[in-house]
């Protein structure tokens, strides 16, 4: 029998955005209100309440992989754990099953720990793999663990005499201190399948060698897809919870440009983890890097320097008697076409910055394009094959989102509701837009990219920016997160990133100081717009010299309009799945690339 054990715990919470049908029928502003409301209110996840389940086995606890119990283990236990983790990105999914797939072994004993790779197999759609560390632990340490952090715990286990608990060893020292001995060590450990090679990379010797196990270590609390384990203000492990089979991009293009081009302003790359069976391709379930020290995230930066700008409009509006107009276009922005009044506002410290990061973005694009011998580095030219596929995937995009947001209508309310029929009828036209690849070949070259490039993978320093994590959207396969694109398609990430940058700011600080958003949502475009400009324009005169853009004037316009397009599309579909409150942004995106006016 299968026992229960609740964890003595109570808590009052705001309910999660969503989770109410009268969420739903809040106003514009509202909806970040209670979005706000609910992040600063939320209960951390280590003080919620969990059911921890129990089971018996004989002799060891390493006995769960076996009979019963392991049956148990896979069918009753392990999926009410893992849709409560952070990093499981199914969620939204129905699991059927999960098989326990592979098992390897790390450390010796008393701290011995598991490598097991979960099939998570769903009611429908493709199945995918997860990566969980196990641990065995007992005594008073177990019990504090339950205590103080129930959400890392997966089950209580008795073993004849024994009783302790089963959890995920990235909270545990020793197991963080073990797998960084095996990259080290450049160890293979056997697994029931296959084997795992550990290798680091030619930076981790110069940076002290063993002595490097040495330092403290810790389990990074970020919201992320996979987790990240400090090891004192050195080296920064990061586990890829879901693994697919191939190269992975992060490692890739980490590797690539610490070792071969040599590119400053990234994390530099110090070893990695990799599973192979085989006649099947690789997975890489850890990459080691070097740390980087930091103030937090460009987000975090550019957040609060957005929340001053707002703040100073707001006291100088009754002064002002007419807004200064924004141009048209993003590429003809430069510092002295800023009026004086907005780069009074914005603060030329903040102007400086936006333009040191359009400069090492394009660093960042001239490194990966400078390989010209190696294929997978190498830039080529666009063809209309290429064109013709970019055109279906942004078509087939589009209508799959504007389905969902037709469907999703009626829980919007009317002030929403009202923006998405008028962009629901818009479809045919972005469609239409996007046909502009089929009409002629571009004159431009497609690169490896980012893939994921927004504000939060940026760490600011205090003077510079360091670009980190190469992983690409996790949402797309290996396979898709490789492909060579258009350098521009970076940049109309951040540059929408910049967008919601600033709306978030404007209803933080409606929030908390009640100010009327209302007066203050053209300032917010005015920053959105002037800062993209000199962020635009400092990238392009960068990159110039490398050929990655289009000569022509009109076809760099189009091209950055067409990705500026795809991604607004994209985010109203993201949205929708996961924080529906938030829709008006993209909204607001849309309307302005259409030049919608309400």
């Amino acid at each position: 029998m299968l026992i229960l054990i609740a964890a003595n715990k109570s808590r009052n919470t705001f309910p999660l955005i969503g989770e109410s049908p009268y969420i739903f029928t809040l106003g514009f502003y509202d909806y970040f209100w209670f979005a706000l409301k609910k992040k600063d209110e939320e209960i951390p996840e280590e003080k919620q309440p969990r059911i921890i389940p129990e089971i018996y086995v004989s002799r060891s606890w390493e006995n769960i992989f076996q009979g019963k119990t392991k049956e148990k283990l896979e069918d009753e236990i392990l999926p009410h754990y893992i849709v409560k983790c952070r990093w499981f990105g199914g969620k939204a999914r129905k699991i059927r099953k999960i098989r326990i797939i592979e098992d390897i072994a790390i450390g010796k004993r008393p701290f011995i720990s598991h490598l097991i790779f979960l099939r998570i197999i769903y009611i429908e759609g493709l199945a995918d793999t997860y990566l969980l560390p196990i641990s065995f632990l007992h005594g008073e340490e177990a019990d504090k663990m339950i205590e103080n952090s129930p959400h890392m715990v997966i089950l209580r286990i008795r073993t004849g005499e024994t009783e302790g608990i089963i959890f995920d060893s990235v909270y545990n020292e020793n197991f963080r201190k073990n797998i960084l001995s095996v990259i080290m060590n450049r160890d293979t450990l056997k697994g029931t399948q296959g084997q795992l090679f550990a290798y680091p990379g030619k930076i981790l010797k110069s940076m002290g060698g063993k002595t490097l196990l040495l330092e403290t270590s810790q389990v990074l609390k970020t919201e992320q897809s996979n987790t990240s384990l400090l090891y004192g203000n050195k080296l920064y492990l990061k586990l890829f919870r879901r693994i697919d089979e191939g190269i992975n991009p992060d490692l890739e293009i980490g590797r690539f440009l610490t070792e071969k081009a040599c590119c400053d302003h990234v994390s530099p790359f110090a070893g990695a983890l990799e599973y192979r069976i085989p006649k099947t391709d690789p997975v890489i379930i850890g990459m080691l890097q070097a740390f980087v020290e930091n103030q937090g995230d460009a987000w975090t930066y550019t957040v609060d320097a957005i929340e001053r700008y707002l703040e100073r409009a707001f006291s100088k509006s009754r002064e002002i008697q007419e807004l200064p107009e924004a141009r048209l276009s993003l590429l003809d922005i430069h510092f002295h076409d800023i009026p004086t009044i907005l780069q009074e506002l914005i603060g030329g410290d903040y102007l400086d910055r936006a333009s040191l990061l359009g400069k090492r973005t394009a660093e960042l694009h001239l490194a990966l394009s400078s390989d010209k011998e190696l294929r997978s580095f190498s830039p080529e030219p666009f063809s209309m094959l290429y064109q013709r596929s970019r055109f279906q995937s942004m078509q087939t995009l589009t209508k799959r989102v504007f389905g969902q947001l037709k469907t999703n209508l009626n829980h919007f309310s009317d002030d929403v509701k009202e923006d998405a029929l008028m962009i629901l009828e818009r479809e045919k036209v972005i469609i239409d837009f996007f046909k502009a690849f089929l009409k002629k070949k571009m004159v431009t070259m497609k690169i490896r990219i980012h893939g994921d490039y927004h504000l939060g993978q940026v760490l600011y320093t205090g003077n510079d920016f360091v670009i980190i994590d190469f992983e690409g959207e996790p949402a797309r396969s290996l396979s898709e997160r490789r492909l060579k694109k258009s350098p521009l398609v970076d940049i109309a990430g951040m540059i929408r990133s910049f967008h919601y940058a600033a709306y978030y700011s404007l209803f933080h600080l409606a929030l908390k100081d009640l100010k009327d958003t209302n007066e203050l949502q053209k300032w917010a475009d005015l920053w959105y717009f002037y800062v993209s400009g000199i962020y635009v324009n400092s990238y392009i005169e960068t990159v110039r010299l490398g050929n990655l853009l289009p000569e022509d004037h009109e076809e760099l316009e189009l091209l950055l309009k067409l990705f500026l397009l795809e991604k607004v599309v994209y985010e109203i579909g993201y949205e929708l799945n996961n924080r529906p409150d938030w829709i008006t942004i993209p909204f607001r995106g849309l309307k302005h690339l259409l030049e919608i006016e309400r």
